[in-house]
């Protein structure tokens, strides 16, 4: 028998019993899209969270914390950094240190401090620092503030009060700051004035990705390490190094980390939400395969009636001299079609699902949280591997439910077939 001729009598057959077909293929439908839906939560939420993190840090950053000598770790000292700069795929490298003060313009005063972060402007650039407006500073004289650092800027009356209604509302782009610098003597266990600088703001840090986080920093040149931090009180640096490009971050890590440094980076907690996550996957993929085999119950009832109403089909077949491998493809094809139709089913009303619960779902937390999820937040999100996977478990379900009953169909008698016996 042709593979034409098998499809013939598989179609006759089930056309014959639609509404039991019917009923079966929607149970089937049923186990692969709640395979896929559930699945494509642990795919949805990664993909986020993944996109969250790499929001605020590139994914070519680097930190270094400190370098490991014996059984402790020590602060990085300069010819340390000598020679992280000449590490491989190392394109730039900041160097920080925070420093405290006060920063005015004529009578508006920071209310609550200033924070001065010390660097290297060209290497800030080439780490990444962004600007919103204006341009890098080009001398020690300049520098560039946070994006909120107008919104920091109060008057204070008599009794160095804060003025609420006295808000700085005009540009700072241009203008020439005041900033008071302060240290903390050990000896005196009191606080020190370590200089005070004029400078001019020549540009304006990007607005923060979150909206609930307020930049009013300002940048120094790293000139100012010798002024700000004299003798032996430089502080510990906050090291980032740029690496050239995303795939060689592993191995750039790698060899620091061989080299005894203490190092962070992106790429280690992506590494660590991809394990956690693909635990998930594989949690929630066998909680849906649970449900594509309550599924091939349906199946196996099915094939098991089909086989019991076809006997005298399958007589008369055999009597013509069918081989049993034939009888038994005839009847595996059928429960394939039926697992077929049920994935294709599934498959749509997964992806239609999917589509309305990440409309649906962004308002509801918004109205709930009182705040909005990130633009690219996805509650839902189905890959082409996960619709492959949730159909090859669920056909796969599907032609073993029907094995059983075609193997029963190869060992029907003739005699009794063809009178009916069955």
């Amino acid at each position: 028998m042709k593979f034409n001729d098998k499809l013939k009598f598989v179609k006759q057959n089930m056309n014959k019993n639609k509404s039991r077909i019917f009923m079966t293929v929607l149970a089937t439908a049923m186990g692969c899209s709640f395979l896929i839906m559930i699945a494509s939560v642990a795919f949805g939420l990664q993909q986020s969270l993944i996109n969250d993190l790499l929001q605020d840090r590139s994914i070519t950053e680097i930190q270094v914390h400190a370098l490991k000598k014996g059984e402790s770790y020590e602060n990085l000292q300069q010819s340390d950094l000598d020679a992280l700069k000449n590490v491989e795929h190392v394109k730039a490298m900041s160097v920080q240190r925070i420093a405290q003060g006060e920063t005015s313009i004529g009578d508006y005063v920071s209310m609550n401090g200033t924070r001065a972060v010390v660097s290297n402007f060209e290497q800030e650039m080439k780490a990444g620092l962004e600007l919103s407006e204006g341009r890098a500073p080009a001398n020690d004289q300049e520098t560039v503030v946070g994006y909120h650092f107008a919104k920091n800027l109060a008057k204070r009356d008599a009794n160095n009060e804060i003025l609420e209604n006295e808000i700085y509302n005009g540009n700072v782009l241009g203008a020439t700051i005041t900033f008071k610098a302060k240290g903390f003597d050990p000896e005196t266990n009191a606080e020190v004035s370590l200089g005070e600088f004029s400078l001019t703001i020549v540009g304006i840090l990007e607005k923060p990705d979150r909206e609930w986080t307020e930049n009013s920093t300002i940048y120094l040149s790293d000139r100012y390490n010798e002024i700000l931090f004299p003798g032996d009180s430089l502080p510990p640096p906050s090291v980032k190094l740029i690496v050239d490009h995303a795939e060689n971050v592993t191995d750039v890590s790698s060899e620091l980390r061989s080299n005894n440094y203490s190092v962070y980076s992106v790429a280690d907690s992506i590494k660590e939400m991809d394990l956690v996550f693909l635990v998930m996957k594989i949690g929630l993929l066998f909680v849906g395969t649970i449900a594509v085999l309550i599924a091939s119950i349906g199946i196996y009832n099915t094939m098991t009636m089909a086989v019991t109403e076809r006997a005298q089909d399958i007589g008369i077949m055999k009597a013509i001299g069918a081989n049993p491998r034939t009888i038994r493809s005839i009847f595996l094809l059928e429960s394939f079609g039926i697992g077929l139709l049920g994935v294709l089913i599934g498959t749509i009303v997964s992806y239609a699902l999917s589509a309305l619960i990440n409309a649906a779902v962004p308002p509801i937390l918004s109205s709930v949280l009182d705040g909005n999820p990130p633009d690219d937040f996805m509650f839902s999100s189905i890959p082409i591997t996960l619709t492959l996977v949730s159909a090859g478990i669920s056909l796969g379900v599907a032609v073993l439910s029907g094995m059983r009953p075609a193997a029963r169909a190869t060992r029907i008698d003739v005699l009794r077939a063809l009178r009916r016996d069955i």
